[in-house]
């Protein structure tokens, strides 16, 4: 019988995001795993976004108008964020997997993360100087 079963959706779903005790590599993996939930989610919201062509060019544009506001800067922020997180800590995980610097892991783990920092402090800045 699979854990699902035996624990609960809740139980299961809260094993994931749980730090305290666990290790560097876990959380990370943890972060990992919940920014491609939601990178997956996004995935669909776009789907409708683009949709909304169809019902005219002026519904699009007041969907746009959304993104364009604060909520849409703070979304924007939010997305290259978890972008960010899911692909530098992805390469992380596949580079480790492949068995490659496994003896660095740690060291290669926190260059996972400063890369991850610096390129979310680059975003931002951009994002925000686009936004004028």
């Amino acid at each position: 019988m699979s854990r699902w079963c035996e624990v609960g959706l809740k139980e299961a779903l809260g094993s994931w995001l749980r730090v305290r005790g666990r290790s560097a590599e876990h959380v990370s993996f943890a972060v990992r795993r919940l920014a491609g939930v939601v990178l997956a989610i996004y995935l669909v919201i776009h789907m409708v976004d683009i949709s909304t062509l169809l019902l005219g060019e002026h519904v699009y544009e007041a969907f746009l108008e959304v993104f364009a506001s604060p909520i849409g800067l703070v979304f924007d922020i939010v997305l290259w964020t978890l972008l960010v997180l899911h692909g530098t800590l992805g390469l992380y995980s596949a580079l480790v997997e492949a068995g490659w610097l496994l003896e660095k892991r740690k060291i290669l783990l926190a260059a996972a993360w400063a890369a991850a920092l610096f390129f979310i402090v680059v975003g931002v800045v951009v994002i925000l100087y686009a936004m004028g």
